[in-house]
């Protein structure tokens, strides 16, 4: 019989938050009543909040490890991942390179 140990716990959890954050998100975009979206936006607030404490315990333990990010890094990971963001956030454009379209 295998047990569960401290560092597969919260791997889980975190797993869990991670999905639970998702089907928040989604709700709330999706929701036609202002009383359930907000229902929804503060349960999606309180988990972004528990992945971040367990994210946090993950870091300090040494069971999840990051990168730093350095300027141009940061930069990269925002062209990749949002390329027309800036379009509807003008201070986002710090991140964005000479040539926003080129990648």
């Amino acid at each position: 019989m295998h047990h569960l140990n401290d560092r597969d716990i919260v791997t889980d959890c975190l797993e869990g938050t991670k999905h639970a954050s998702g089907t928040f998100h989604r709700a709330v975009i999706e929701a036609s009543n202002d009383n359930i979206r907000n229902a929804f936006f503060r349960m999606h607030n309180d988990t972004l909040m528990m992945n971040k404490t367990l994210f946090d315990l993950m870091h300090q333990r040494g069971w999840y490890h990051v990168e730093p990010a350095t300027g141009m890094g940061m930069r990269t990971q925002f062209q990749q991942q949002s390329p027309h963001y800036t379009a509807y956030r003008p201070e986002m454009q710090q991140f964005q390179g000479p040539n926003p379209g080129a990648f």
